[in-house]
């Protein structure tokens, strides 16, 4: 008798379920994921004062990526790594759903994916590629070609930080992880408890664009990705205990 047929016929086997590779490589996903996030800070915390630092005049910030150019590159480099692999960290959760993928719920939870990993993408890539050079010019330059460069960088932050962090981090990764949720509530396929968690972490991201559109600046940034972070290491550890997302 095959294998198999000797899990076909004996119930109580101890087989895994077909589920269980995929479920275990998801659960190994979601949890670097969320490690990855933490990552940026412990290199660019101690280098340049992140995050807190973007809140810094031009000057302080363009003095700082100067003395740590190195540091900036790796830290953001992670950061960069971490915001390509949202997409397929929630596309892979969207096909948990019933219906999977071939399903309106599951496109629409990886076309607003997608869409997070490119704002978020674009956002990062000015951190390692003008903001080190305008560091370097600014370095060199004479107190009125200073002044220039800081317009310049100021510009630049408020444009990529329009495009990453509220399109990609606030309003597409809360529209991701919002879809699928509730979606999920409906058609089932993931557990209560990460639905009802994953709503809660949707609604933190959503806040973090009210400012941009008038509203009040009810939630620091940190937490609402240190919660999507705590979210995505929980279901991981999760799918890793049960070889199952269900």
């Amino acid at each position: 008798m095959s294998a198999i047929d000797a899990t076909a016929t004996n119930p109580s086997s101890d087989a895994a379920p077909p589920t269980a590779a995929p479920a275990r490589w998801l659960g190994v996903l979601l949890i670097a994921e969320g490690l990855l996030a933490l990552a940026p800070v412990f290199i660019l915390g101690p280098a340049i004062g992140w995050p807190a630092s973007l809140d810094n005049p031009a000057v302080e910030q363009l003095t700082a990526i100067s003395a740590a150019p190195g540091a900036v590159i790796a830290g953001y480099g992670l950061y960069l790594l971490y915001s390509v692999l949202i997409a397929p960290t929630m596309i892979a959760l969207a096909a948990c759903v019933r219906g999977g993928l071939a399903s309106p719920l599951g496109a629409t939870v990886a076309a607003f994916a997608a869409l997070s990993t490119l704002a978020r993408a674009i956002g990062i890539l000015r951190w390692l590629t003008v903001m080190p050079m305008l560091a370097a010019a600014h370095a060199a330059a004479d107190p009125a070609q200073r002044g220039q460069i800081e317009m310049l960088f100021d510009a630049l932050t408020t444009y990529g930080g329009g495009i990453g962090e509220v399109l990609g981090v606030s309003l597409f990764m809360a529209l991701a992880l919002g879809t699928l949720c509730v979606g999920a509530m409906f058609q089932g396929g993931l557990p209560k408890w990460i639905t009802v968690s994953g709503c809660a972490v949707a609604a933190a991201l959503a806040l973090l664009s009210l400012p941009v559109f008038g509203g009040p600046d009810l939630m620091p940034g940190a937490v609402a990705v240190s919660l999507l972070s705590v979210w995505m290491i929980a279901v991981g550890v999760r799918s890793l205990r049960v070889a199952s997302i269900r």
